[in-house]
């Protein structure tokens, strides 16, 4: 049986995870929205509520206490003057759990830890920077834009000169060979002129009529 073993490990060591939980504290209180694992949310959120809790009563001790756990002065402050006051009234559950479903990576259920009267306001988008090109641009007053212009156009024009020159080579592969005559009866006559023999004397023996 598992006696006085409540929490999890989280698979890390004792001073790991309470490393780990101190730095999301401090996040969380300075933030007031961090966003990490379900099971990590689950854990820290206990802890969260029972310091600010504790920093309900404004005292040296419970200075100390919370500083146990969030070693940075100005954190400090903000608990005990910001975030303790706001919740006087309440009596518990000063956190809210956001499940965002699995993550991309490690498919790891991913979750929102706020306080719960927290308001999201959407962040104004900053100036877009000045890529190099438009550094390069502004620095030699337009004249990149021109030469690039010039060089596709000697690329276009250069690949419609081989296009023409395929186009005609196909169409001179695919039309016939036309004879060197005129063609039709031109053609057959020339043929059969160049198969008949030429006609003369022989030369095998004396002519008839020197005879």
């Amino acid at each position: 049986m598992m006696h006085n073993r409540a929490g999890r490990k989280l698979r890390r060591t004792t001073s790991h995870r309470l490393a780990m939980f101190s730095n999301q504290l401090a996040s969380l209180f300075t933030h007031e929205r961090i966003q990490t694992t379900l099971t990590k949310a689950k854990e820290l959120r206990p802890l969260a509520e029972r310091l600010i809790t504790v920093a309900k009563n404004d005292a040296v001790t419970t200075r100390r206490r919370v500083a146990r756990w969030v070693p940075d002065r100005a954190t400090v402050k903000k608990v005990f003057e910001n975030l303790a006051p706001r919740f006087v009234d309440r009596p518990g559950g000063y956190t809210r759990i956001l499940r965002l479903g699995p993550r991309a990576g490690d498919a790891a259920e991913a979750a929102i830890l706020e306080f719960v009267d927290y308001k999201f306001e959407v962040k104004e988008k900053a100036p877009r920077k000045e890529s190099l090109a438009d550094r390069a641009r502004r620095a030699t007053g337009g004249r990149v834009e021109t030469v690039r212009k010039e060089k596709a156009e000697t690329a276009d024009a250069g690949e419609g000169e081989s296009v023409a020159e395929e186009r005609s080579v196909e169409r001179r592969a695919a039309s016939p060979k036309k004879a060197r005559g005129h063609g039709g009866k031109g053609e057959k006559a020339g043929k059969a002129a160049k198969a008949a023999p030429k006609k003369g004397p022989s030369r095998t023996g004396p002519s008839k009529r020197g005879a």
